[in-house]
C-alpha cells in the first residue's frame, strides 16, 4: 500500500493553476483540453453534461441498476447511462446498501 498524499497535491496543482498542465501531458489547462473535449462528445451523442450538482441519492431498479439520481435541488436525473464525479469519501457516503457487497466497492 503506498500513500497517495504526493500524487493528490501535484494533481491539485495540476489542476488549480493556469499552467499547471504544462508539468503534465495537455498543451492547454484541463477544462479547456481535457474537461470540454468529453463534454462535447457526450453531447454530440445526445447526452447530457450537468455541472454543479449535488447527488442526495443514488435510486436502484430491482436488479440493482440505476433508477434514478436525486439531486439536494429535488430534481430527479434519468438517463440509459450516468457518470459522475465525486470525491471516494462522497462516493462511500453515498453508494446504495445493495451495491457495497459488490467486490469493486469494496476497497
Amino acid at each position: 500500500e503506498l500513500s497517495m498524499q504526493c500524487i493528490l497535491i501535484a494533481l491539485n496543482r495540476f489542476l488549480q493553476e493556469k499552467h499547471g498542465s504544462k508539468m503534465a501531458f495537455l498543451d492547454g489547462n484541463p477544462p479547456e483540453r481535457l474537461c470540454k473535449p468529453i463534454a462535447d462528445h457526450i453531447e454530440s451523442l445526445g447526452g447530457q453534461v450537468i455541472l454543479n450538482s449535488r447527488i442526495q441519492k443514488i435510486e436502484l431498479n430491482s436488479d440493482k441498476s440505476v433508477k434514478h439520481f436525486m439531486l439536494t435541488n429535488g430534481n430527479i436525473i434519468t438517463g440509459d447511462a450516468y457518470v459522475f464525479a465525486t470525491p471516494v469519501d462522497t462516493l462511500k457516503l453515498l453508494l446504495p446498501e445493495d451495491w457495497k457487497e459488490i467486490s469493486y466497492f469494496k476497497k
